[in-house]
């Protein structure tokens, strides 16, 4: 019975031997020391989703459960990291760990537009803004971008002024704006109209206000101007390289509307109010524009490839001390549209007084093609048509490697106020390598009897064409598909020059052409000339 029993017992200690190791043996929890995401930023569209994986260590963690949470729910959601859009906005997207809660990472997410989302925007921009090409954006009103903010739009984005609201875009000096498309895909500002409803001066235009030298006064302040016609933003300062962002690839068509019954309070197209020369602008084209497609008051910001299409008024207006340099430009005209304060290629004035304020009015403009309406002597055309130039009111306004062709006047120095004829035959106004074809006159002496002389003088290089024939350029007048290249043998596509020493700048291009175009149609691609019968 003993044996039994101490048997009984050796076994029992066996037993708790084993149990004793198994124990000894099992491993203890690992515990998660870390944890990160495969994003630290994503972009969600409105009603989509996307996917955020989030790996723990280490990896054989015995408890590998993440819990989830949004920042605004009202902005997006996230479900086993599954984040769906909700509304426009930022918020942030935090992974936890399970078993320490205080192990965690996180992820910023935007929301942008759905695709075809229509946002209307109006009143004050104040902070740093992205306008994304899936949305369309109605402007409704004066809309500013104020308070230093910068306006980033998305390569071909639309952006529509609503037709009944007088609707503007306006940068106001500090603020920036960054509509950089590309040729393949441009931002298009335009009419809130259907197809084949659009007209001239739908809505307001684009407005720019910088901090560079203009010689307004208003207030009695030198150096200030006010914008027109209600707008109210401030311009001008004493930075000439002032930096108001960037416009590359960029369309606005059927804008320019007057804003009160007050002569000279208009928004054009591209209105640039002392914008300086750190600003970047290449690449636009302005259509059906009710008043001036370009209009610069004062300001140093240089321009390339320019297109102004079927304006109402003039084409390129320059006042009020702009003293920066364009090169390849191109405006084509609608002979049965003008306006009644008499339509010009060129309008230059350094005031609207004709004063001797400085800075004053002296742009280069190099390598243009200015068509007026006259694509034949027999082409009927509006009454108010003027000059390819009228040069006035003391600018010093020069033109270099440039053709005017079509106008029923050429070229008008006038002094009926200011001293642009003195200027012209001081030679600070200069008209160099440049050509005048079929214009019904090709001369206005009234202020300058001796312009005719002055023009020809073999110094300059110009010349006269009797009909647009001789140019030999491909399809200029065509207003729906036109094509402003010189053909084989053009007398165009030699003459220019560049030894002038104003022109020896290095934003100057050299070529061996003149007008705007060699071989080469820089318009392609990205211009609309049927902008009438397009869908947006």
């Amino acid at each position: 019975m003993k044996r039994i029993i101490d048997r009984s017992k050796q076994i029992m200690g066996l037993i708790t031997g084993v149990v004793l190791l198994v124990t000894s043996c099992a491993k203890d929890p690992v515990k998660v020391t870390g944890i990160t995401l495969d994003k630290t930023d994503v972009e969600v569209q409105i009603g989509a989703t996307a996917n955020i994986i989030a790996f723990l260590t280490p990896a054989d963690a015995t408890n590998l459960t993440v819990s989830w949470r949004s920042a605004s729910q009202s902005v997006a959601t996230v479900e086993n990291g599954i984040v769906t859009g909700v509304s426009l906005g930022t918020t942030t997207i935090t992974a936890i760990s399970q078993s320490d809660t205080t192990i965690k990472a996180t992820c910023s997410v935007l929301i942008t537009p759905s695709t075809g989302q229509v946002i209307t925007v109006s009143g004050n921009i104040t902070e740093n803004t992205k306008w994304y090409s899936a949305a369309k954006y109605m402007l409704s009103g004066f809309v500013y971008v104020k308070n230093n903010a910068t306006l980033t739009i998305e390569p071909g984005t639309v952006i529509k002024g609503v037709s009944t609201t007088k609707a503007a875009l306006i940068i106001e000096k500090g603020s920036k704006i960054m509509a950089l498309g590309t040729a393949g895909s441009p931002i298009v500002f335009t009419s809130d109209k259907p197809k084949g409803q659009r007209a001239y001066g739908d809505w307001g235009g684009l407005v720019i206000c910088g901090q560079a030298p203009t010689n307004k006064h208003d207030g009695g302040i030198a150096g200030n101007g006010v914008a027109e016609g209600g707008i109210g933003s401030t311009y001008g300062g004493s930075v000439a390289n002032d930096n108001s962002g960037v416009l590359q690839y960029v369309r606005i068509e059927f804008p320019g509307i007057g804003l009160t019954a007050t002569a000279n309070s208009e928004i054009n197209g591209l209105t640039l109010y002392a914008v300086g020369s750190g600003t970047t602008i290449d690449h636009i084209q302005v259509s059906y524009s009710g008043d001036d497609s370009y209009e610069w008051f004062g300001g140093s910001v240089s321009s390339k490839y320019l297109v102004a299409f079927r304006g109402f008024d003039d084409d390129w207006d320059t006042d009020n001390g702009f003293i920066g340099k364009v090169q390849f430009f191109v405006s084509l005209r609608d002979p049965a549209q003008a306006d009644q304060s008499t339509s010009n290629g060129f309008e230059s004035d350094n005031d609207a007084d004709g004063s001797t304020l400085t800075p004053f009015t002296a742009p280069l403009f190099v390598n243009g093609t200015v068509l007026g309406p006259l694509a034949t002597p027999g082409t009927a055309m509006h009454a108010k048509y003027g000059h390819a130039m009228q040069i006035r009111r003391g600018s010093r306004t020069s033109i270099y490697n440039t053709v005017f062709a079509g106008w029923p006047k050429g070229l008008f120095i006038d002094g009926a106020s200011g001293d642009s004829p003195a200027q012209a035959t001081n030679n600070v106004l200069q008209i160099e390598k440049s050509v005048m074809a079929a214009m019904t006159s090709n001369y206005t002496t009234t202020s300058l009897a001796t312009t005719e002389t002055w023009y020809l003088d073999a110094t300059r290089g110009n010349e006269i064409k009797s009909t647009n024939d001789l140019l030999m350029l491909t399809s200029p007048f065509n207003l729906t598909a036109p094509d402003f290249r010189p053909a084989t043998n053009s007398p165009l596509l030699t003459g220019a020059s560049f030894t002038n020493t104003r022109l020896t700048d290095a934003f100057f291009t050299s070529v061996t052409y003149r007008g705007a175009f060699g071989t080469t149609n820089w318009t392609a691609g990205w211009c609309n000339f049927d902008p009438q019968n397009t869908d947006y």
